[in-house]
């Protein structure tokens, strides 16, 4: 594994347990929840200094726009379409029926994780995979 390799993936650790305690904040009864939001983020902004987000510019490993990296991946283009077809009518229709804010809430943040998720964990994966070949 590579210093860049190793690099991303502490990124992606530090990430995944700043978005854990963000959601777990959300979900709690604490009075406070802007403010613990707030102070969250500066640790989000303090490794933000620090980050090289250059390679950032596009999607995978050629800085790709996201038309032609979709393209190329035939599997996340399936899914997208799969998804926005067939399964996100769905949850909108469930958020515009419900009354529950809670229930509101979560459909939305999974419709945009299901919705963008495929398509950044393609892309990272892409990344981690050319940093090591670059080696």
């Amino acid at each position: 594994m590579t210093t860049e390799q190793r690099k991303l993936i502490h990124y992606w650790i530090f990430l995944g347990i700043v978005l854990t305690i963000g959601t777990l904040i959300s979900l709690s009864d604490i009075e406070n929840k802007q403010l613990a939001i707030l102070l969250l983020t500066i640790p989000v902004v303090i490794v933000s200094i620090f980050q090289d987000f250059t390679y950032y510019k596009g999607y995978g490993a050629n800085a790709e726009r996201i038309g032609e990296f979709v393209e190329k991946h035939p599997l996340v283009k399936y899914w997208l379409v799969f998804f926005c077809l067939l399964i996100l009518p769905f949850m909108v229709y469930a958020m515009a029926t419900t009354d529950d804010d809670f229930l509101q809430g979560y459909l939305y943040f999974l419709s945009f994780i299901l919705l963008i998720g495929p398509v950044a964990v393609v892309s990272e994966l892409e990344r981690f995979r050319s940093m090591g070949n670059n080696a």
